[in-house]
């Protein structure tokens, strides 16, 4: 249950606050582990399924945030996305893999 606030933006209950809070740790602890078991994976059947899970956890990710409308969230997913980037056009780069895995604990931490 979401009302509007006088600036536009919507409010949420605790309860709303909580579950988002929630998906957004979720979506980061998945992520993390995708990214672990792609960058163990020599099958490129399975590194197909895990980036595509990577994928869906980074909309959760941005998702949450905006509806937590958090500006720390928001500029973590900034550099989430930034790392997600690099990673792709180099998955065996260990440096790209371990700034991901850096950035996605951060931002589980982030929430508490």
């Amino acid at each position: 249950m979401s009302s509007i606030g006088g600036a536009g933006e919507p409010i949420h209950t605790p309860r709303e606050i909580q579950m988002y809070e929630k998906e957004y740790k979720k979506g980061a602890q998945l992520f993390q582990d995708a990214v672990q078991h792609y960058a163990k994976s020599d099958n490129p059947y399975q590194k197909k399924e895990f980036q595509e899970v990577m994928d869906k956890a980074l909309s959760v990710l941005n998702e949450s945030a905006r509806e937590l409308n958090r500006k720390s969230l928001l500029d973590q997913n900034v550099k989430i996305e930034k790392d997600y980037a690099m990673f792709n056009k180099s998955p065996d780069d260990e440096k790209a893999v371990l700034q991901l895995e850096k950035d996605l604990e951060d931002a589980e931490k982030s929430i508490g």
